[in-house]
């Protein structure tokens, strides 16, 4: 029995919509993949953000520290 051209077609979407759904699975894999280096990344940023907020915090503490000793060097001269 010769394959009807409606087979045919019919075979021809079957195979696109496999590989439709092919593609669709990866790209829904790699987005979780991205979600969870966004999150880590995230997770990374916040970390670094409290270390800078200590990093600048001890920096002022010098600073007015320094401050302090070159006004008391001035005042005993």
């Amino acid at each position: 029995m010769p394959l009807t051209p409606k087979y045919k077609e019919t075979e021809q979407l079957k195979k696109e919509n496999a590989r439709l759904k092919a593609a669709l699975n990866e790209s829904e894999f790699e987005c979780q993949r991205l979600e969870i280096i966004n999150s880590n990344l995230e997770a990374q940023l916040e970390e670094s953000n409290r270390e800078l907020e200590k990093n600048i915090e001890v920096l002022q503490s010098l600073k007015r520290d320094i401050e302090n000793l070159v006004d008391n060097l001035k005042s005993s001269k």
